[in-house]
């Protein structure tokens, strides 16, 4: 929150990556009063529209907290609500855990174990359903993708990667592909993955 939208011009330098992780903590402003947040969901909003505009294809991941005390029914569906609408590329879901001789251990209305299980598969499945829509946004783009990691797959050689947005990659490719940065076209997603194919080499990384 101390950024200021001037610092949006500093991923005009293309080795920043697209990439913020703004936490929410919860999309209802009921609840985040009583978490003693400093920003409603619809500051939360607008900030992340400005981000989006100035850095495209920015990736924003938050955290997300269900079942906190005094957290309705209606308070988490609008939470819940608010989170499909806002695009996130990642979110991390915590039931809230109770922290003796924290403010929230003494606050009235603590919700029960079940519930806030049942909040959390909820929520995930949200979270799930976002990360899947924005990683196919980028179908039939090509991208840089950093190369990390191989495996022994059924139909050969298979390589993970990440973009400077943080999708994660995949590829078949006999080459030695380990810690180079290699443009990639996006043709499919399969599982949390996208399926890329090599097209030019970058650079070598050292």
């Amino acid at each position: 929150w101390d950024l200021s939208e001037q610092a949006f011009r500093l991923w005009e330098d293309p080795r920043l990556c697209r990439h913020l992780h703004l936490p929410l903590q919860s999309g209802c402003n009921a609840t985040l009063r009583r978490m003693a947040r400093r920003y409603t969901a619809a500051e939360f909003d607008a900030w992340v529209t400005a981000a989006r505009a100035a850095i495209p294809g920015l990736a924003i991941t938050t955290d997300l907290i269900v079942g906190f005390p005094g957290e309705t029914d209606v308070e988490f569906a609008e939470s819940l609500a608010f989170v499909q609408t806002m695009g996130f590329s990642r979110v991390h879901v915590f039931p809230y855990s109770l922290r003796p001789g924290t403010p929230a251990a003494q606050m009235p209305g603590q919700v029960p174990a079940q519930t806030k299980a049942e909040r959390a598969r909820a929520m995930r499945d949200v979270a799930s359903a976002s990360q899947r829509a924005f990683s196919q946004s980028f179908i039939g783009q090509t991208l840089e993708v950093l190369w990390e990691s191989v495996r022994e797959g059924h139909n050969g050689t298979v390589w993970s990667g990440l973009t400077d947005n943080y999708l994660r990659v995949a590829t078949h490719s006999s080459a030695n592909l380990a810690n180079r940065l290699l443009s990639t076209r996006l043709v499919a997603l399969t599982g949390d993955s996208l399926l890329g194919e090599v097209e030019t080499e970058k650079r070598g990384m050292g």
